[in-house]
């Protein structure tokens, strides 16, 4: 591991300790799934309380044993890999500590992992009861006790609370929430006024503000359904499945590649994705929701859109070339498990997979009783989309494809037949022809689903989670605590292509009777409406897990989801007209704040911030940018080159998309687990590995800085602010009232106009300075993937002014291993094409910013086949030199002199070029710095151009003269518009600069926490 690696892992380390955090759910699970197994297979042999002879009076089998060491010391230190024992032990770094012995060092995965697991404070999980049955026979050992757990009862409906007075209600979920602030002597909030609660039902239902013209509407409708009539119509909006189907693909570990080191593309997950959005605009019972995710393919009515369902089992990380196949096989198995059993369950079943549950009451035997009931899904195929490989399936019926297999294979027997009796040419020909029919594919469309094997395959317990280490044999049985029955499997059908097993656990899963299905998904609902679930941890309902806050709102929830036929609509329609979701989320109730603080019993709505892809929709949509397409494959965003550059090999499996496809909704992103796009990052939408059930809300400085400098915000702002010239005309005022409107769904106060006149004001005077700036940054790493690279245009690798300017790629390597590497001395540049010259004086001020390699001034330069032909003079601020270099197909240094190059800071600069003589003058100086007559001028006409690398070049009232001419480039910002400078509705002429200062005014708006929070 690399000491940068484990210099971020210390840091993340110390600030959980200086927060104060505790081990929560995930280092356990961590712990669970990746070290103990180690542990257990590497190290207990000698250094457990089972050991014949315990080793160097060293025990790994508790945290108090191993932080307390052996002969040598503590063989952990928490928080401090460095100083700990166990990692040098297992890193080989010191010859006489080496562990486990006999040339069997760990993988560096697993040197990672335990690095990983010390650095986060060595978290252990308490032992319950007595250790893990040996042999691979679990202890079972489930008491009344344990089944008498709150969420392993039976769903009923309790009787709704009879309130009498102020308190009383029509609505079941107000006599509950009412009830229980009753019985603590609270009070609930007023209701939140109309402007609030329309923002907050839209951002919920739909993920997008209102319009200005909607919320009016609403506001001036009297009618007591005002509010209703609202609601039953984002229900019915396309939009609505975009925004719930995000909140499910977050629970499911939704990506669309595979992870690991190449994380190559998983081709056609993007059809999961619209099923699920589909499915919730459809409403979609979520019985039959749940059904086919597990068993679509399996179910009598199997349909294009069911089988297409079976993608969530495929949709985890998958290793391209494990260590161990088999292993790797059970990692496969065991993501489908955890992943089903958090989702649909909300239990931690990945945790039984090396011993019984430490928490819960599920048996390691349960765990691979599940598990027999996935193992006959053939396991991944290869990464590239081959159509007949286990990750695929045709989207057709059974019928059909069977009916194609028929023709085919009848087709093929023929043809064979015809090619064994002919002879010379003819049978050549009819030999081909075999071959290209033997190669044929049903002509169906495909999806990345579930194929079984028609044989069911035996599943063991695997001992301590040991791929090599085979236990008891199980069969298929559902959780013992829940009554363990076995399920009632019909021998397969002729023809069959599974054996049905996942089809008898969907029904379990799904049948009204399990206690934790229901219960399970209306709590997830209330999360995202409240902004917690009732209980709080939505994906563990087990004794790890927080109790609920109102056991009995959650029952009769669950109760009438169930009889409501699972409509999620009406029963998020039931939660959005309920006075308890109308409240204000004003924090100003001193008595409940003393006793309710964490509002777990909602005497108030929760002031929550917008998610990053509701930001990210939010602010294309208020600069009317949005792209409203919905479906398929996606787009790939914006990334910088620095991001790209962090790739094993930048670019591979990435791709430009047009900047109307980046214009869609953040749904429809590209989702690539090694390489998110980095407002997402920023926002804390950080695990695409395993099921994400609450997205933390942090508050870090990289959020600022994302809102204020990415490309994204300065973009939408300059389109944002073309709209409001569009839509207000010319009158500033009038520009500021429309975008508040727009962004805020209010007019400005008097002294919020006032503000923004006077923050306009500094705006424009700041760029009337810089009238004249002309910036430019390379935006590529020095290392590119052909496929990506050939997608690029020249002015995607060097960033700058566009009008006038023509922009060249550069001298790039021939391709290697598919890799083609930058030469920096011909780095990409551009050229002021106006009209080509041979002798003049360039002056202006350049700005070297800061990790700039170089910037340099390009002199009679011409472009040939991407690359310069000309001089250049080059400013180094590393070397603190100044170089004059000559381009043609080689790169030749004519002349260097030392120089003060300083970075962020504006130098002064001066070149003459006059035939064969180039001479260069830095701040005040009157002798030139440099002074070079060439013995070989390069005498033909060319132009001015600039090249930078490292970081961003800028110029500052740039001049050309020749002879007794002056020309200056058009400024970097001459003017959105148009490009031209044109006037405004004909009325005045629209500066350059008040342009940029109405920009400059619509990305302040974004980045108002008014924008980004929901009220």
């Amino acid at each position: 591991m690399t000491t940068l690696a484990v210099n971020l892992l210390l840091f993340c380390a110390i600030c959980q300790a200086v927060l104060g955090a505790e081990a929560g759910g995930a280092d356990l699970e961590f712990f669970e799934k990746r070290i103990r197994p180690v542990l257990a297979d590497n190290c207990y042999k000698c250094h457990s309380r089972q050991s014949e002879k315990v080793k160097g009076g060293l025990l790994l089998d508790s945290r108090e044993a191993i932080v307390k060491g052996g002969d040598s010391g503590a063989a952990v230190v928490p928080g401090d890999p460095e100083n700990s024992l166990l990692i040098k032990a297992v890193r080989y770094t010191d010859k006489d500590l080496q562990m486990p012995p006999k040339d069997k060092k760990l993988s560096e995965r697993q040197i990672h992992d335990l690095t990983t697991w010390v650095v986060s404070g060595a978290p252990w999980p308490q032992e319950r009861g007595n250790q893990p049955a040996a042999a691979g026979v679990a202890s079972g050992g489930i008491t009344d006790k344990d089944r008498a757990y709150w969420a392993f009862q039976p769903i009923s409906r309790p009787p709704v609370p009879i309130l009498e007075g102020r308190l009383k209600t029509t609505s079941p979920i107000d006599a509950f929430v009412r009830s229980g602030l009753a019985a603590r002597e609270l009070e609930p909030n007023p209701p939140a006024i109309k402007r609030e609660l329309a923002r907050r039902v839209y951002f919920d239902l739909i993920g997008l503000p209102p319009t200005p013209e909607q919320v009016r509407a609403f506001e001036q409708d009297p009618s007591p359904a005002s509010y209703e009539k609202v609601v039953d119509y984002l229900l019915a909006l396309p939009q609505y499945g975009e925004r719930w189907g995000r909140h499910w693909l977050d629970v499911v570990r939704y990506a669309q590649s595979n992870g690991y080191e190449r994380d190559g593309e998983k081709p056609l997950a993007w059809r999961y994705r619209d099923y699920v959005i589909k499915a919730f605009n459809e409403d979609k019972p979520y019985d039959r929701f749940v059904t086919e995710q597990l068993a679509g393919d399996e179910l009598p009515d199997c349909t294009p859109d069911s089988i297409v369902a079976t993608g969530f089992q495929r949709l985890g990380v998958w290793d391209d070339e494990p260590d161990d196949k088999t292993t790797a096989e059970y990692d496969e198995l065991d993501d489908i498990i955890s992943t089903t059993g958090v989702t649909f369950l909300g239990l931690t079943l990945g945790c039984a997979r090396c011993h019984d549950h430490k928490f819960d009451p599920i048996p390691q035997a349960d765990y691979y009783r599940m598990v027999s009931f996935f193992h006959n899904v053939r396991p991944y195929g290869p990464a590239a989309f081959k159509l007949d490989s286990p990750n695929y399936a045709p989207l057709a019926t059974r019928a059909q494809v069977g009916e194609w297999e028929q023709e085919h294979a009848t087709r093929i027997k023929e043809v064979k037949a015809k090619a064994q009796a002919a002879t010379g040419d003819e049978g050549k020909k009819l030999q081909e022809e075999l071959a290209r029919i033997q190669e044929e594919q049903p002509p169906f469309e495909w999806a990345l689903a579930v194929r079984e094997q028609t044989e069911p395959v035996n599943t063991h317990v695997l001992i301590r989670g040991n791929a090599r280490s085979l236990g008891t044999e199980v069969e298929p049985a559902f959780l013992t605590v829940l009554g363990g029955d076995k399920p009632h499997l019909e021998p397969p059908a002729e023809g069959a292509r599974s054996t049905g097993r996942r089809l008898a656990l969907a029904r379990w899963i799904a049948s009204p009777k399990n206690p934790l299905t229901a219960r399970v998904m209306v709590n997830r609902l209330w999360q995202h409406h409240f902004g917690q679930g009732i209980v709080p941890t939505t994906t563990d309902f087990g004794r790890a897990g927080m109790a609920p806050t109102n056991a009995k709102l959650l029952d009769w929830l669950a109760a009438e989801f169930i009889e409501n036929g699972w409509s999620v609509k009406k029963m998020q329609r039931l939660i959005v007209l309920s006075d308890a979701y109308r409240m204000s989320s004003r924090a100003t109730n001193a008595n409940a704040i003393a006793k309710d603080p964490a509002n777990s019993l909602v005497w108030r709505q929760s002031l929550r911030r917008l998610e990053a892809e509701t930001i990210r929709d939010t602010i294309l949509s208020i600069s009317g940018n949005l792209n409203p397409a919905m479906g398929g494959r996606g787009f790939f965003p914006h990334v910088a080159g620095e991001v790209i550059a962090g790739a094993s090999r930048p670019g591979q499996d990435w791709e430009k998309s047009s900047r109307e496809e980046q214009s869609r909704r953040s749904i429809y992103t590209y989702i690539r687990r090694t390489m998110l796009a980095p407002m997402f990052e920023a926002f804390d939408y950080s695990n695409t590995a395993s099921p994400l059930g609450e997205r933390p809300a942090t508050t870090v400085a990289p959020q600022a800085l994302m809102l204020l400098n990415n490309s994204f915000m300065s973009q939408e702002s300059e389109v944002f602010a073309a709209r409001l010239m569009k839509e207000a005309g010319p009158d500033l005022k009038r520009q500021i009232s429309r975008g508040y409107q727009l962004a805020l769904n209010h007019d400005p106060s008097a002294g919020e106009m006032k503000a923004a006149l006077a923050f306009v004001k500094r705006q424009h005077d700041a760029y009337g300075l810089l009238a004249s700036r002309l910036t430019f940054r390379p935006d590529v790493p020095t290392s590119l993937f052909v496929d990506y690279m050939g997608q690029l245009d020249a002015p995607d690798f060097l960033l700058g002014p566009r009008p006038g300017w023509t922009y060249y790629r550069g001298h790039w390597s021939s391709a290697y291993e598919g890799i083609r590497t930058l030469d920096r001395a011909r780095a990409p540049f551009a050229l002021w094409t106006d009209a080509p010259w041979t002798n003049c004086v360039i002056e202006g001020q350049l700005v070297v910013h800061r990790a700039a390699e170089f910037g340099s001034l390009l002199l009679r330069a011409r472009g040939e086949d991407e690359e310069q032909r000309g001089y250049e003079v080059m400013f180094d601020p590393r070397a603190q030199r100044l170089l004059l270099r000559r381009h043609e197909t080689a790169v030749t240094n004519l002349a260097e002199v030392a120089a003060s190059i300083p970075t962020e800071q504006p130098l002064r600069v001066r070149i003459q070029l006059a035939d064969d003589r180039i001479r260069v003058w830095l701040g005040a100086e009157n002798q030139p710095r440099l002074d070079y007559r060439d013995p070989r001028p390069i005498s033909n006409p060319g132009f001015f151009g600039v090249r930078t690398w490292g970081a961003a070049l800028s110029l500052d009232h740039l001049v050309l003269r020749d002879r007794g001419r002056s020309r200056t480039p058009a400024p970097a910002f001459a003017g959105f518009l148009d490009r031209q400078g044109e006037t405004d509705s004909g009325s005045r002429r629209v500066s350059p600069a008040d342009q940029r200062a109405l920009q400059s005014f619509c990305l302040l708006l974004f980045n108002l926490n008014e924008t980004v929070y929901v009220d």
